[in-house]
Protein backbone atom coordinates (compact mmCIF):
# COMPACT_ATOMS: atom_id res chain seq x y z
CA UNK A 1 0.00 0.00 0.00
CA UNK A 2 2.95 2.34 0.88
CA UNK A 3 4.55 1.80 -2.74
CA UNK A 4 1.11 2.86 -4.33
CA UNK A 5 0.64 5.87 -1.97
CA UNK A 6 4.08 6.85 -3.06
CA UNK A 7 3.41 6.15 -6.68
CA UNK A 8 0.17 7.90 -6.62
CA UNK A 9 1.45 10.60 -5.14
CA UNK A 10 3.98 11.34 -8.14
CA UNK A 11 1.70 12.15 -11.03
CA UNK A 12 0.11 15.02 -9.29
CA UNK A 13 3.35 16.51 -8.01
CA UNK A 14 4.37 16.38 -11.98
CA UNK A 15 1.45 18.20 -12.66
CA UNK A 16 1.98 20.83 -10.32
CA UNK A 17 5.72 21.56 -11.67
CA UNK A 18 4.35 21.81 -15.12
CA UNK A 19 1.80 24.31 -14.54
CA UNK A 20 4.61 26.12 -12.06
CA UNK A 21 6.67 25.84 -15.75
CA UNK A 22 3.96 26.96 -17.85
CA UNK A 23 3.15 29.81 -15.45
CA UNK A 24 6.98 31.05 -15.01
CA UNK A 25 7.10 30.87 -18.59
CA UNK A 26 4.18 33.20 -18.80
CA UNK A 27 5.71 35.82 -16.92
CA UNK A 28 8.56 35.48 -18.77
CA UNK A 29 7.01 36.72 -21.72
CA UNK A 30 5.08 39.21 -20.22
CA UNK A 31 7.80 40.35 -18.72
CA UNK A 32 9.60 41.20 -21.86
CA UNK A 33 6.42 42.09 -24.00
CA UNK A 34 6.30 45.23 -20.94
CA UNK A 35 9.80 45.77 -21.41
CA UNK A 36 9.46 46.13 -25.03
CA UNK A 37 6.48 48.19 -24.97
CA UNK A 38 7.88 50.42 -22.67
CA UNK A 39 11.28 51.32 -24.17
CA UNK A 40 9.73 50.93 -27.63
CA UNK A 41 10.16 55.12 -28.82
CA UNK A 42 12.38 55.49 -25.96
CA UNK A 43 15.52 54.08 -27.31
CA UNK A 44 17.01 57.10 -29.65
CA UNK A 45 18.05 55.64 -32.93
CA UNK A 46 22.04 56.32 -33.12
CA UNK A 47 23.05 55.47 -36.34
CA UNK A 48 22.24 58.18 -38.50
CA UNK A 49 24.55 59.80 -35.78
CA UNK A 50 26.86 57.31 -36.13
CA UNK A 51 27.19 57.67 -39.72
CA UNK A 52 27.35 60.98 -39.46
CA UNK A 53 30.64 60.61 -37.66
CA UNK A 54 31.87 58.51 -39.68
CA UNK A 55 31.28 61.42 -43.02
CA UNK A 56 33.22 63.42 -40.70
CA UNK A 57 35.71 61.66 -39.32
CA UNK A 58 37.55 58.64 -41.07
CA UNK A 59 38.78 56.97 -38.22
CA UNK A 60 35.44 56.08 -37.43
CA UNK A 61 34.53 54.70 -40.84
CA UNK A 62 38.27 52.95 -41.07
CA UNK A 63 37.14 51.55 -37.43
CA UNK A 64 33.57 50.59 -38.55
CA UNK A 65 34.95 48.82 -41.50
CA UNK A 66 37.70 46.38 -39.23
CA UNK A 67 34.87 45.95 -36.58
CA UNK A 68 32.21 44.83 -39.23
CA UNK A 69 35.04 42.48 -41.13
CA UNK A 70 36.41 41.03 -38.20
CA UNK A 71 33.21 40.14 -36.68
CA UNK A 72 32.02 38.47 -39.88
CA UNK A 73 34.96 36.52 -40.29
CA UNK A 74 35.34 35.96 -36.68
CA UNK A 75 31.52 34.24 -37.18
CA UNK A 76 32.21 31.95 -40.43
CA UNK A 77 35.15 30.40 -39.03
CA UNK A 78 33.98 29.61 -35.18
CA UNK A 79 34.37 26.07 -34.42
CA UNK A 80 31.06 26.05 -33.14
CA UNK A 81 29.31 25.99 -36.39
CA UNK A 82 26.19 24.45 -35.21
CA UNK A 83 25.22 27.69 -33.09
CA UNK A 84 27.32 30.33 -34.61
CA UNK A 85 25.33 29.33 -38.32
CA UNK A 86 26.93 32.00 -40.78
CA UNK A 87 24.15 30.75 -43.68
CA UNK A 88 21.55 32.20 -40.95
CA UNK A 89 23.45 35.46 -40.37
CA UNK A 90 21.74 38.71 -41.97
CA UNK A 91 25.14 40.47 -43.31
CA UNK A 92 23.03 43.40 -44.64
CA UNK A 93 21.53 44.16 -41.03
CA UNK A 94 24.53 43.43 -39.73
CA UNK A 95 26.16 46.14 -42.03
CA UNK A 96 23.78 48.61 -40.65
CA UNK A 97 24.35 47.63 -36.99
CA UNK A 98 27.42 48.93 -37.91
CA UNK A 99 26.94 52.12 -39.51
CA UNK A 100 28.77 51.68 -42.47
CA UNK A 101 28.57 53.95 -45.55
CA UNK A 102 28.96 50.93 -48.28
CA UNK A 103 29.67 47.61 -47.96
CA UNK A 104 33.37 46.54 -47.83
CA UNK A 105 34.84 44.11 -50.53
CA UNK A 106 35.66 40.64 -49.08
CA UNK A 107 34.96 37.31 -50.62
CA UNK A 108 32.06 36.97 -47.94
CA UNK A 109 30.24 39.50 -49.48
CA UNK A 110 30.77 38.06 -53.53
CA UNK A 111 27.67 35.92 -53.57
CA UNK A 112 25.30 37.75 -51.49
CA UNK A 113 22.98 39.59 -54.06
CA UNK A 114 20.61 41.05 -52.64
CA UNK A 115 21.35 42.12 -49.20
CA UNK A 116 19.42 44.24 -46.64
CA UNK A 117 21.66 47.26 -46.29
CA UNK A 118 21.03 50.82 -47.53
CA UNK A 119 24.27 52.34 -48.64
CA UNK A 120 24.99 56.18 -48.68
CA UNK A 121 23.90 58.25 -51.66
CA UNK A 122 26.39 57.65 -54.99
CA UNK A 123 26.87 60.95 -54.71
CA UNK A 124 29.38 60.41 -51.39
CA UNK A 125 32.87 60.23 -52.69
CA UNK A 126 34.28 57.64 -49.61
CA UNK A 127 37.91 58.54 -51.07
CA UNK A 128 37.20 62.54 -50.19
CA UNK A 129 36.21 61.47 -46.28
CA UNK A 130 39.39 62.79 -44.38
CA UNK A 131 41.33 62.07 -40.82
CA UNK A 132 40.34 64.77 -38.27
CA UNK A 133 43.59 64.23 -37.10
CA UNK A 134 45.96 66.62 -39.61
CA UNK A 135 48.96 64.41 -39.69
CA UNK A 136 47.22 61.06 -40.32
CA UNK A 137 45.56 62.86 -42.74
CA UNK A 138 48.74 64.20 -44.46
CA UNK A 139 50.22 60.48 -44.27
CA UNK A 140 47.26 58.91 -45.78
CA UNK A 141 47.48 61.97 -48.63
CA UNK A 142 50.61 60.89 -49.25
CA UNK A 143 49.88 57.40 -49.61
CA UNK A 144 47.06 58.11 -52.21
CA UNK A 145 49.24 60.13 -54.61
CA UNK A 146 51.42 57.52 -54.78
CA UNK A 147 49.06 55.33 -55.18
CA UNK A 148 47.51 57.23 -57.82
CA UNK A 149 50.65 58.13 -59.68
CA UNK A 150 51.89 54.50 -59.72
CA UNK A 151 48.67 53.32 -61.61
CA UNK A 152 47.23 49.70 -61.65
CA UNK A 153 43.84 48.04 -60.81
CA UNK A 154 43.35 49.87 -57.41
CA UNK A 155 44.59 53.48 -58.85
CA UNK A 156 41.93 52.77 -61.71
CA UNK A 157 39.19 51.77 -59.69
CA UNK A 158 39.88 55.13 -57.35
CA UNK A 159 39.47 57.66 -60.43
CA UNK A 160 36.10 55.79 -61.39
CA UNK A 161 34.49 55.84 -58.18
CA UNK A 162 35.19 59.78 -57.68
CA UNK A 163 34.18 60.12 -61.16
CA UNK A 164 31.12 58.81 -60.70
CA UNK A 165 30.76 61.04 -57.24
CA UNK A 166 31.33 63.76 -59.29
CA UNK A 167 28.55 63.18 -61.60
CA UNK A 168 26.20 62.20 -59.21
CA UNK A 169 26.44 65.26 -57.26
CA UNK A 170 26.47 67.07 -60.67
CA UNK A 171 22.84 65.09 -61.51
CA UNK A 172 21.93 66.13 -57.54
CA UNK A 173 22.57 69.92 -57.92
CA UNK A 174 20.60 69.80 -61.54
CA UNK A 175 17.48 68.45 -59.60
CA UNK A 176 17.16 70.49 -56.84
CA UNK A 177 18.17 73.33 -59.29
CA UNK A 178 15.20 71.77 -61.62
CA UNK A 179 12.71 71.50 -58.31
CA UNK A 180 13.06 74.98 -57.28
CA UNK A 181 12.52 76.62 -61.03
CA UNK A 182 8.87 74.60 -60.66
CA UNK A 183 9.84 71.96 -63.38
CA UNK A 184 9.18 68.06 -63.40
CA UNK A 185 12.01 66.47 -62.75
CA UNK A 186 10.91 63.38 -63.89
CA UNK A 187 9.91 64.44 -67.82
CA UNK A 188 11.58 62.94 -70.34
CA UNK A 189 13.64 65.47 -72.47
CA UNK A 190 13.51 65.43 -76.16
CA UNK A 191 16.57 64.48 -77.80
CA UNK A 192 17.59 67.65 -79.10
CA UNK A 193 17.64 69.37 -75.55
CA UNK A 194 19.66 66.42 -74.40
CA UNK A 195 22.23 67.32 -76.80
CA UNK A 196 22.60 70.79 -76.21
CA UNK A 197 22.65 69.85 -72.49
CA UNK A 198 25.95 67.71 -73.65
CA UNK A 199 27.91 70.18 -75.76
CA UNK A 200 27.34 72.94 -73.07
CA UNK A 201 28.78 70.92 -70.63
CA UNK A 202 31.61 70.25 -72.66
CA UNK A 203 32.31 73.96 -73.71
CA UNK A 204 32.48 74.65 -69.96
CA UNK A 205 34.87 71.86 -69.57
CA UNK A 206 37.23 73.13 -72.80
CA UNK A 207 36.97 76.67 -70.73
CA UNK A 208 38.23 75.55 -67.96
CA UNK A 209 40.75 73.60 -68.72
CA UNK A 210 42.14 76.89 -70.91
CA UNK A 211 42.17 78.39 -67.89
CA UNK A 212 44.18 76.11 -65.72
CA UNK A 213 46.33 75.46 -68.72
CA UNK A 214 47.29 79.26 -69.10
CA UNK A 215 47.62 79.20 -64.88
CA UNK A 216 44.67 82.03 -64.70
CA UNK A 217 42.85 79.08 -62.30
CA UNK A 218 44.23 76.65 -59.77
CA UNK A 219 43.56 73.29 -59.86
CA UNK A 220 41.21 73.43 -56.97
CA UNK A 221 39.30 76.28 -58.32
CA UNK A 222 39.13 74.00 -62.18
CA UNK A 223 37.24 71.07 -59.63
CA UNK A 224 35.20 73.04 -57.64
CA UNK A 225 33.89 75.54 -60.70
CA UNK A 226 33.63 72.28 -62.67
CA UNK A 227 31.84 69.72 -60.62
CA UNK A 228 31.16 71.84 -57.25
CA UNK A 229 29.58 74.69 -58.80
CA UNK A 230 25.74 75.54 -57.41
CA UNK A 231 23.35 74.89 -59.59
CA UNK A 232 21.86 77.42 -61.54
CA UNK A 233 24.61 79.89 -61.13
CA UNK A 234 26.15 81.52 -64.44
CA UNK A 235 29.47 82.02 -66.10
CA UNK A 236 31.22 85.01 -65.23
CA UNK A 237 31.05 87.01 -67.96
CA UNK A 238 34.44 88.80 -68.12
CA UNK A 239 35.98 85.65 -68.26
CA UNK A 240 34.35 84.39 -70.47
CA UNK A 241 35.47 86.80 -72.74
CA UNK A 242 39.04 86.55 -71.83
CA UNK A 243 38.76 82.89 -73.46
CA UNK A 244 37.63 84.45 -76.44
CA UNK A 245 40.46 86.66 -76.34
CA UNK A 246 42.95 84.14 -75.84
Amino acid sequence: EGVEDDTGGGEPNDAVADDDDKEEKGETEETKRTVRSATRGTIPDVLPKVRKMALADRDVLEKGTKAYTSYVRAYKEHHCAFIFRFSSLDLGVLATSFSLLRLPKMPELRDKKKLNFAPVGPEIDIHAIKFKDKNREKARQKRLAVELAAGGKNAKQIKAERKAAEMAQRAKERRVAEIAKGRRVHRKRGRQAKMFDEWDELAKEERLHKKLRMGKITEEEYRRQMYGEKAGTKEDPEAMSDDEDA
